[in-house]
């Protein structure tokens, strides 16, 4: 196909960028691009989730409280501009976050945010290559894994490899990028392809996506001071400082980390809706991030540096800096050290000793240990975790509720939880002593509330758990503020939990319901084998309904039985998960694991651990070895089950004394409901209970995702 010189989008590109657009152009189909497209945007949302985490950790750890305007050290100044910078930076994050769920949203997809966060720390960026440049302490420094930690020279360090600029002949990559500009730029080159419209950004209303008046680039915790001030003093337009050099108010003496000229135009948070305004959006991730190898700046009035040259310049007044031997890009240009040189050990006085990766189960483990002499935090830690979670709950609901609504959702979600309630908790629990030298942190970890309309629920009850202890008290108000946010639960309705999929409208309405547990064997005709699945099952009524039968869906009280051999409703055996797991002659599922002969006879296996695989058998289930591989499991059960497995069991019974009345052959009696055998959807009661559902394997590849 080539590229097309009447497209304005590709004459902006870099050679580099263009030669990608040209490979998008001739080797993907429209479909596939849109598909990529769509994945790829997620993954995006996902690096700037997994960088929220770590610039908070690190901003709580700083203590910008110390002094008084008038009695202000170096050191506090230094605390109040480092702190400021960090905040600015997760506030642009979140900035960065919004706009990419809007492309995501306009393309008509649903941003995923909910336990989307790295699962543990330390963590590589989403498809970053994990090896980069050596940092202060030589090669081992390479490893591109951010932890969380306490503001330090080295969590600097950190910063500056999520931020680093990409060169100007960077190759645009969707994985194994070296630099995030490299990551859009191959987003921007799917976007200036051939395949891609103006029209795809039509596909989610432009009125649900997040709105320009909900971002606000400052508050309080963006601002330092540059100097001593009267604390007292009223903010005035006359006579900013004192002779003395000090400043005669606090609104003369602030410093703003963020500048509001964003270079899109007024508004730095826009809503999509077609190709330009997707590139824009991507064109201020990349320049309030990274910024350019050619500029430390992020704006046009060159006022504000980038993410990347604010961290540099952190680092420059840090004594390390002046013997700093990291390997970072030599442009743009690095500053030059800056003073006052703040040392190691002034840093201390205003840096709180957090842990560096804590984890929930390691707070418990510290109180385990010692019971008698520790508190368990551990319930505070996950009542964090839950607040931190539901903000990105608050925050996917966005999308679904009434225009005149977001902003109260937008406030609640971003602002008060995030900046003022997680910040008030962390605060807190920072004065709490472990016992070991460190204090208590967030560990913003995944922690599971349900399904989102649980989720509001589940929090409140995180936060009963907490009120059992004595800490309690010292977070009341906070704890007001949580009970008072929005419940979303409305919205959301009967939505599958996080990781299930979408179930399609229940066909199976007219069916009866897939009872979750096995029948006892006293409810089986005596004698009769135990079997794997749906309709392979020996005889009347020896089916997971037992004697009693199922219950009639269109006669309510009325109970029927299976007519014969064949026509049973799932399995009689005791679910297990996975091969060799099987307590009983024809008890293996088979499809994940086991040998190409065992594969080719799944329900026909021997006796005990000799059967492959989960029961009951989904039918979205494949064979992952020998002649039926890639295809249905149940589809092959039921096929030797009627040319060979059900002779087997006739001369079984047979040889027991059994006379049972069985067809003479199975070929021409119909498996029930179905003839693909029960679907996921069936045996899982429409997502409700797919815990039941095993059939093992990962990423749900055995066809339902039963286990993981």
């Amino acid at each position: 196909m080539g590229h097309d010189h009447h497209n304005k989008f590709y004459n902006q590109l870099t050679p580099e960028e263009q030669r990608v657009v040209d490979t998008i152009n001739n080797t993907l189909s429209r479909d596939q691009v849109l598909t990529t497209l769509k994945s790829t945007l997620q993954a995006a949302i996902s690096v700037e989730q997994a960088t929220i985490p770590i610039y908070l950790y690190t901003y709580y750890s700083l203590n910008r409280t110390n002094k008084s305007g008038e009695n202000i050290r170096p050191i506090d100044l230094y605390a109040n501009k480092a702190g400021a910078s960090v905040m600015s930076v997760a506030v642009e994050e979140m900035l960065h976050m919004s706009l990419a769920c809007n492309v995501l949203n306009a393309l008509g997809a649903a941003p995923k945010l909910y336990l989307n966060s790295p699962a543990n720390y330390p963590s590589p960026l989403p498809a970053h290559n994990l090896i980069g440049p050596k940092g202060p302490r030589g090669a081992r420094d390479g490893d591109v894994l951010i932890p969380l930690a306490k503001f330090s020279y080295d969590q600097l360090w950190h910063f500056l490899q999520i931020e680093r600029p990409e060169t100007e002949d960077a190759i645009p990559q969707d994985e194994n990028w070296d630099t995030i500009g490299q990551f859009y730029a191959y987003i921007r080159c799917l976007i200036c392809s051939n395949h891609i419209t103006d029209e795809d950004f039509q596909k989610g209303p432009q009125e649900q996506q997040v709105q320009h008046y909900n971002y606000s680039p400052n508050n309080i915790d963006t601002i330092s001071a540059m100097g001593k001030f009267d604390s007292w003093g009223m903010p005035s337009a006359g006579c900013p400082r004192h002779s003395n050099g000090s400043y005669s108010n606090a609104s003369a003496a602030a410093k703003y980390a963020d500048e509001s000229d964003s270079h899109v135009g007024k508004h730095a948070l826009i809503t999509i809706s077609n190709r330009q305004e997707a590139l824009e959006a991507l064109k201020t991730i990349c320049d309030q991030g990274e910024g350019s190898n050619i500029s430390q700046w992020d704006d046009a009035s060159q006022k504000e540096l980038s993410h990347y040259y604010k961290f540099l310049s952190l680092q420059a007044q840090l004594q390390p800096y002046q013997e700093r031997i990291e390997d970072l890009n030599h442009r743009p240009k690095w500053p030059k050290p800056i003073k006052p040189t703040v040392t190691i050990g002034a840093l201390s006085t205003v840096v709180t000793n957090f842990p560096d990766n804590p984890t929930s189960l390691g707070y418990l483990k510290i109180y385990s240990n010692r019971p008698s002499s520790r508190t368990n935090y551990q319930p505070l830690n996950d009542y964090c975790n839950g607040l931190y979670q539901y903000m990105f709950i608050l925050t996917e609901t966005i999308y679904k509720v009434p225009s005149q609504e977001q902003k109260r959702f937008f406030n609640q979600a971003m602002h008060m939880s995030m900046i003022w309630i997680l910040d008030g908790l962390a605060t807190q629990m920072g004065r709490y002593d472990l016992g070991n030298g460190q204090c208590l942190a967030p560990s913003f970890e995944n922690i599971n509330l349900g399904a989102k309309k649980d989720a509001f629920s589940s929090l409140l009850a995180l936060g009963e758990v907490v009120k059992k202890y004595p800490y309690a008290t010292d977070i009341s108000g906070l704890m007001d503020r949580v009970e008072q946010l929005p419940d979303v639960s409305a919205y959301w309705g009967a939505e599958p939990g996080p990781g299930e999929p979408v179930p399609a409208q229940n066909p199976f309405a007219d069916s009866p319901t897939f009872p979750q547990k096995p029948p006892s064997l006293d409810e089986i005709p005596a004698g009769l084998p135990l079997h794997a699945c749906m309709g392979l099952n020996s005889c009347k009524a020896s089916d997971r309904f037992g004697n009693k039968g199922h219950e009639d869906p269109n006669n309510p009280g009325q109970y029927i039985t299976n007519d014969c051999a064949g026509q049973g409703y799932c399995s009689t055996t005791t679910d297990h998960h996975c091969h060799v797991l099987n307590d009983c002659k024809h008890q293996g599922g088979c499809g994940l694991y086991g040998t190409a002969e065992e594969m080719d006879a799944p329900g026909n296996n021997e006796c005990k651990s000799m059967g492959s695989c989960a029961t009951p058998i989904n039918a979205e289930r494949f064979s992952t070895n020998g002649k039926n591989r890639g295809k249905s499991v149940w589809l092959r059960a039921r096929k030797v089950f009627e040319e060979s497995g059900y002779n087997d069991i006739r001369k079984d019974l047979l040889s027991k004394g059994l006379d049972q009345p069985l067809p003479e052959k199975l070929g021409h009696v119909p498996a029930p409901f179905t003839d693909k055998g029960p679907t996921y959807q069936w045996i899982s009661d429409d997502n409700k209970e797919r815990g039941n559902m095993t059939s093992c394997g990962s990423s749900g590849m055995s066809g339902a995702g039963g286990c993981s």
